[in-house]
Parts: C-alpha cells; structure tokens; sequence
C-alpha cells in the first residue's frame, strides 16, 4: 500500500473541463485540426479562472489531445482519436458497470430506432441501409473498414427513425459504439475475426428485413437480439483481457 496516497474526494476543476473536452471530440463536436476557443472564451463558458483552464489544456496537451500551436492558438491533434480510443478501452476493461450501463443505452436506444425506423424509413434509408450491409460483406476479413461500415449501418438505422434526437443520442455514444464493435472484432483468436463478422452481418440482414418489410415489432426484436448477441462477445472479451493483465 502507498501510504501517501490520500483518498479523492471529488475531481479537481481543471479535471472535470478535461473529462469535457473530451467528451466533445468524442462526440465529434470539436474536431480534428479545429481551433480550440481561447483561454478567455474557456474561462467564462466554464465560469472558471484561468488557471484551472491552462492546466487542462497543459494536461491535453500532455495526452496528445491537444496541440498549442505559439502565436495561433491550440487545436485539436489530428491524432486524439487514438488517445480517445485507448481512454474507451479501459474505461470498458476497468469500470463493468459502464459495460453494463452501455449494454442497457444500448438495448434500450436502438432497439426503439430500429421499431422506429421499420415505421419511417423512406427509399434513401433502406438504400443506405443496404450500402452498409454489403461493405461489411466485402470486408469481413478487413477489420478496420468493417468497422466503418458496421458503424455506418446503426447510424442509418437512427437516421431513417427520422427522431431528431434518438439519432442525436446515438452520435452521443458513437464513440463507445465504435470500440465495442472494435473489442469484439479483435478478440482472440485472430482467425475467428471474420467468423465473428460474419455471424453479426447475418444478425444485421435480420434487422435490415425487418426494417425494409416495415416489421417494427420484428426489427425492435432483431436488435436487441443482435446487441444481446455482440455484447455476449464483449463481455467475455473484457473478461479474457482481465484475466491477462
């Protein structure tokens, strides 16, 4: 035991604009190369002194988040994806109620757009639907691209909900959404990547009749199956690299 450690009682401020900075550019509100607002703009939007925003954008900057640029100001690091990445990782690995705080937004969120979506969606929707169904076909065996593709599917999905805000929620958890389908992909062993890609392309062909025959009840159903399904993977994924570190 670390005698000197002391217990924390809540997080410091720069911390807690830090864990908001983040969030944005997992969000994709603040993106790569973008400008960041001033220390002074920072300052009131935070309601906070100066002191506090220069070590958070210290910190980010530390993190690779973050690149100061003298004379021109900070911007977004072309590369925060990879920190912001690695930071989903082990929030995933080290925090098993966010997993399953995840699995239930999750459930509960795409489940009602996928019902939504069999409802609403109109010929662009469903053909958009199937563009993401058949790149994740053409690169089962690429795990980088299926993952764009697989992503872009839900993402279709919430869009053709045509719910404003279900659609917005999602992009709120996109970044999560893209490691869980990440997590899943690389788990061991390597070969079974693509066997894994191609059982959850048969779970989205479910989803995708479903959507197209405008099933809701059955397109509500084959989503949470799906999700059930993936989040099965995930788990015993989380749980195997637990038991490695």
């Amino acid at each position: 035991m670390i005698e000197s450690l002391k217990p924390i009682s809540r997080l410091s401020l720069s911390d807690e604009i830090v864990e908001q900075i983040i969030d944005l550019i997992s969000r994709g509100i603040l993106r790569p190369g973008e400008r960041m607002p001033s220390e002074k703009q920072l300052c009131q939007q935070f309601g906070v002194g100066r002191t506090s925003v220069r070590e958070a954008l210290r910190s980010l900057s530390v993190m690779g988040i973050l690149e100061p640029h003298a004379g021109e100001g900070t911007y977004v690091s072309g590369d925060s994806s990879r920190y912001l990445e690695k930071t989903l990782h082990w929030s995933l690995l080290l925090d098993r109620k966010m997993v399953d705080d995840l699995i239930e937004t999750r459930l509960t969120l795409e489940s009602e757009t996928a019902f939504l979506a069999a409802q609403r969606a109109g010929q662009e929707d469903l053909q958009e639907i199937a563009a993401a169904i058949e790149g994740m076909e053409l690169s089962a065996n690429q795990p980088d691209s299926y993952l764009g593709f697989d992503l872009r599917f839900h993402v279709a999905i919430a869009r053709a909900s045509q719910n404003s805000i279900l659609f917005q929620l999602l992009g709120m958890i996109r970044g999560y959404l893209q490691t869980w389908i990440k997590e899943t992909l690389s788990a061991p062993p390597a070969h079974d990547s693509e066997l894994r890609a191609n059982k959850s392309i048969a779970e989205h062909r479910i989803v995708q009749a479903a959507v197209t025959s405008g099933n809701a009840e059955r397109a509500r159903q084959a989503m949470k199956e799906h999700i059930l399904s993936s989040s099965a993977d995930l788990r015993a994924h989380l749980a195997n690299q637990g038991t490695r570190s």
